[in-house]
């Protein structure tokens, strides 16, 4: 998860500040246009370095002539009326060259910036980049728009020596627009897999800003083990909780996090199948750090690894799988037959691989797998280790002297030999390639091709799959398994292999072309999985989440640091359970209705998921079903008021059917329903109008019907009349509730000691009552336990808000309300709005406060006896918003600034968080000051 470039940047942190010759780019600008053909211009030469940005620090560069030297120059897009229309899959190409001349190898970054850029202090993301070191550096933006849009092409050097460069920048037409709809459904076939998705609960810290997905199934149990930020998460299926449930309906979600992995640079999970045992690791130094055990899926843990520090650096993983058969004297009751690798590589070369021959409780010294210059070149980022049935243990590898390729072991793990993919094209800061094993040991290498494109068009990166029979020797039957959906762009790929002839590759997966990675790319982006039954000859992909995107309008970020777009890290997990099904774990950043809709901006979020297979034949040929057959059985909920019985459901998995609608049967006793009606076609709702207020209760189910036949009936459901509650309204005091929190989970900085009275978060409510006067007030209400005042020094009560810039950026801006009390022996609470800070890992979560930033809340905010509610009062105009201006999420947290946790001089702690995760949750638009008097007058209030 560190940076994937400028990593050996760590060790400058002080930039020269030499006299710098002037190297100002000449022209200093131009105008690109369809007519103009490519614009070119040089700079240099170049002598002082700029070893910016920060990893893990900045997202764009610091700029500031002489000492930290870029050089800047002002591009013109002008496009005539109609062409965004007829060319959407236009781009911008900019191509930075140059021959070293100095005492060594030069490297120059490149940025792109929307509008006039000058000095920079790293805080700036780019809207395109190419930071990766590789000369050329080529950078492509698209989303163009007609009429002129002004752009910063901005160069950074890190530079031995006085290098001169030259730039090329063209205007890509692209292709022409693909016909048909994106992102809907896969066509039921008979046969082919079909997936429905378990959804992180809401508030926790399931709900993460950012992550990469790790996932694990313990056969013996039937329990799926998740990760993908430092909380493990364990998913018990709705038919393992208890045999009558559907398996459509929800999981069960438990919070089993090891304390020692909780937090960390980079987290990965892996489940041994044959023993059961799960482990889990957040540190690139080896097992020996941040890493534990579990063999009772997370109920407890042994934190404990003993063996020397690794030696990598970055992007560990850890796999399992049988002794080759020349070395089954290894075999030990201990570790049940299993040989445990623990990999991991310094980011621009080697990589090691360190051993466990007692099930991971202790590791051997790291050996190296790749060095950088082996036989094939393989260096850099490497995928998740597998290990074949015959023992032979694979780690992928994006870079092997532009290919894709990797290493193989046949001895365990104590040497390495490496191999690479024949026809393949590295992309230079590509997914991470992945490799499914069948039973046979046959291998089936899924990775991005950096896909040859017709001159005018943007770059490419299709999924493909290549076969190995023969332990990566040879390669053939080299398939693109996304071209039939239209695919062209790909990340995060994860394979997993079955019964002979069978494997299937998850990625993540859009139909636009261009540079997938920038903040202002306009695909979007859902996730496939791709199979095969016949060892690779053919395969099918269908959409595991259908018109329910993972990312919209903006792109995935691959590079490492702290890119708005970086939410998604580097990659997802696949796995399969005990009958083959596969399960496909993987992060979401686009959660709204808005997002999802397409009518909001992307969320940026990383809230995990799990796509489970739910028909189809599976990976393990004895569990292969007949279809097509009656559908599955519907997961059934439903509420009761004066008025109607109100039934939902979970669609079931259709049996290799369309559902044609649904049976709605009714009864006085469990039992005894009997058919009351139809549904309109395959809906997942139905209002029952009949339903006599005068019969207590109503017992229902729900069949689905297909060609196949009728299903079984739906769990049964007991709806008693309850008349609804009043409807929340922003427009009266305290307003609507827009965040709850579980009552008794406040803490110490999550230590588990007790917090002061008052610290507990239940819920946040906010009103936006009439505005008579024209000047727009919000009001912000946190309930909590019962409090004390006054309260300790240093503590606060906050609510954040992120809000969406103007269209068309895609980016967003923060503001924060909170009561705080200041001094150090405070009597009364002090109560603000402000612009909060990021914290150290470039995140805003509103616990920080931008030095000057504060304004006075309006004097009647209050904090009144028994001390559960604090009322936060604050003009609109004071954050910067006015009417129509969409907040995007709310989080709210309690915090202690005086170390209550005792991390550290200044740390700041929280009590508790709402949500737990901090993501920003339940949008809100602001409305007109006269909004609530059109209600009042026309009587809903």
């Amino acid at each position: 998860m560190l940076n994937r470039s400028g990593l050996s940047r760590l060790s400058t942190l002080l930039w020269l500040a030499a006299p710098c010759p002037l190297f100002a780019a000449a022209p200093a600008s131009g105008t690109l246009t369809p007519a103009s053909g490519p614009l070119t211009y040089a700079a240099g030469p170049f002598t002082a370095d700029n070893p910016s940005p920060v990893p893990e620090v900045d997202v764009g560069p610091r700029c500031n002539n002489p000492t930290q030297p870029c050089d800047d120059y002002a591009l013109t897009v002008t496009l005539p009326p109609g062409y965004a229309a007829a060319h959407p899959y236009a781009a911008v190409k900019v191509t930075d060259s140059w021959t070293d001349s100095g005492s060594g190898k030069s490297e120059f970054d490149l940025y792109i910036y929307r509008g006039t850029v000058t000095n920079t202090d790293g805080s700036q993301p780019a809207y395109s980049q190419s930071n990766s070191g590789a000369n050329p550096s080529i950078a492509t933006f698209s989303g163009l728009a007609d009429g002129s849009t002004t752009w910063t092409v901005k160069i950074v050097p890190n530079v031995l020596g006085g290098t001169n460069i030259n730039v090329k920048i063209e205007l890509l037409p692209g292709p022409a627009s693909s016909s048909g709809s994106f992102g809907g459904p896969s066509v039921t076939v008979p046969g082919e897999p079909r997936f429905q998705n378990f959804y992180a609960p809401n508030g926790t810290s399931a709900q993460p800003s950012n992550g990469e997905f790790n996932i694990g199934f313990d056969p013996a149990t039937r329990r799926i083990m998740t990760m993908n930020t430092g909380p493990i998460w364990r998913l018990t299926p709705p038919e393992v909780i208890n045999p009558s449930n559907p398996d459509s309906c929800d999981a069960l979600w438990e919070d089993k996090s090891s304390t020692v992995t909780n937090t960390g640079l980079d987290p990965i999970l892996w489940t041994d199948q044959k023993s059961g045992r799960t482990f889990a690791s957040n540190s690139t130094a080896g097992a020996n750090a941040a890493y534990a055990y579990s063999d009772n899926d997370g109920d407890s843990w042994t934190p404990l690894g003993a063996g020397p520090p690794n030696g990598g650096a970055d992007h560990q993983t850890i796999g399992s799988g049988p002794f080759p058969a020349s070395l089954s004297i290894l075999t030990t009751p201990l570790n049940q037959g299993e040989n445990m690798l623990y990999c991991s590589q310094d980011v621009v070369g080697p990589a090691t691989c360190a051993r466990s021959l007692d099930l991971g409780a202790t590791w051997g010294n790291g050996v190296p797998a790749y060095t950088g210059s082996g036989a094939q070149g393989c260096g850099g980022l490497h995928g998740h280790v597998h290990i074949a049935s015959n023992g032979t243990a694979w780690l992928p590898v994006n870079h092997c002297n532009a290919r894709q390729g990797g290493a193989t072991s046949t001895d365990a793990g104590t040497t390495w030999s490496e191999f690479a993919v024949t026809g393949s094209h590295s992309q230079t800061q590509g997914a991470d390639p992945s490799i499914a094993l069948d039973s046979d040991s046959t291998a089936y290498y899924c990775y991005v091709n950096n896909e040859p494109v017709a001159a005018g068009n943007p770059p490419e990166g299709h999924v493909h799959v290549a076969v190995s029979k023969d332990g990566g020797q040879t390669w053939i039957r080299d398939v693109d398994v996304g071209k039939a959906l239209g695919i062209v762009n790909a990340a995060e790929t994860e394979a997993v292999g079955g019964s002979s002839g069978r494997a299937a590759c998850g990625f993540l997966g859009t139909n636009v072309p261009g540079d997938y990675q920038a903040i202002g790319f306009p695909g979007v982006w859902y996730a496939f999985i791709a199979t095969t039954y016949d060892g690779g000859q053919t395969w099918t992909a269908v959409n595991a989440t259908p018109n329910d995107p993972v990312q919209s309008h903006t792109g995935i970020w691959q590079q490492g640091g702290g890119q708005q777009d970086r939410n998604l890290l580097d990659f997802n997990e696949i796995t399969l359970d005990d009958r083959g099904n596969v399960l496909y774990g993987y992060s979401d950043g686009c959660v709204s209705a808005g997002c999802v809709a397409g009518t909001a901006p992307n969320d940026f979020t990383a809230w995990m998921r799990v796509a489970r297979q739910s028909g189809g034949k599976s990976l393990l040929a004895p569990f292969d079903p007949v279809e097509p057959q009656a559908p599955k059985r519907a997961c059934l909920a439903g509420s009761r008021d004066p008025t109607a019985a109100h039934l939902s459901w979970k669609v079931p998995d259709n049996g290799g059917a369309d559902i044609n609608n649904y049976a709605i049967l009714r009864g006085t006793a469990a039992g005894g329903e009997t058919l009351l009606g139809y549904t309109k076609g395959p809906t997942g709702s139905f209002d029952d109008t009949t339903a006599d207020p005068n019969v207590g209760s109503y017992y229902y189910t729900v069949k689905a019907l297909n060609s196949g036949g009728i299903g079984t009936a739906s769990n049964g459901v007991k709806l008693t009349a309850v008349a609804p509650p009043p409807p929340q309204s922003v427009c009266t005091v305290p307003g609507k509730t827009l965040l709850t929190d579980p009552a008794g989970d406040n803490s110490v900085g999550g230590t588990g000691a007790p917090a002061p009275a008052g610290t507990d978060l239940l819920s946040f409510q906010l009103a936006q009552p009439l505005a008579v006067d024209g000047n727009i007030k919000l009001v912000f209400t946190l309930n909590t336990d019962k409090g004390q005042s006054p309260q300790p020094s240093g503590s606060a009560w906050y609510v954040a808000m992120k809000i969406a810039d103007p269209p068309p950026a895609t980016t967003f801006h923060y503001r924060a309300v909170h009561m705080a009390w200041y001094g150090t022996a405070p009597t009364a609470p002090t109560f603000e709005s402000y612009t909060p800070a990021a914290n150290t890992s470039g995140t805003v979560d509103g616990r920080f406060v931008t030095a000057g930033s504060t304004k006075p809340a309006d004097p009647s905010s209050s904090y009144a006896a028994p001390f559960n509610q604090m009322v936060i009062v604050v003009k609109a105009s004071d954050l910067g918003l006015n009417p129509g201006d969409v907040i995007s999420g709310f989080a709210s947290a309690t915090t202690q600034s005086t170390d209550a946790g005792g991390v550290g001089p200044g740390a700041t702690e929280t009590y508790d968080q709402m949500p737990n995760s901090l993501s920003y949750m339940s949008p809100y638009t602001v409305g007109n000051s006269f909004d609530c008097d059109v209600i009042f007058r026309n009587g809903f209030e």
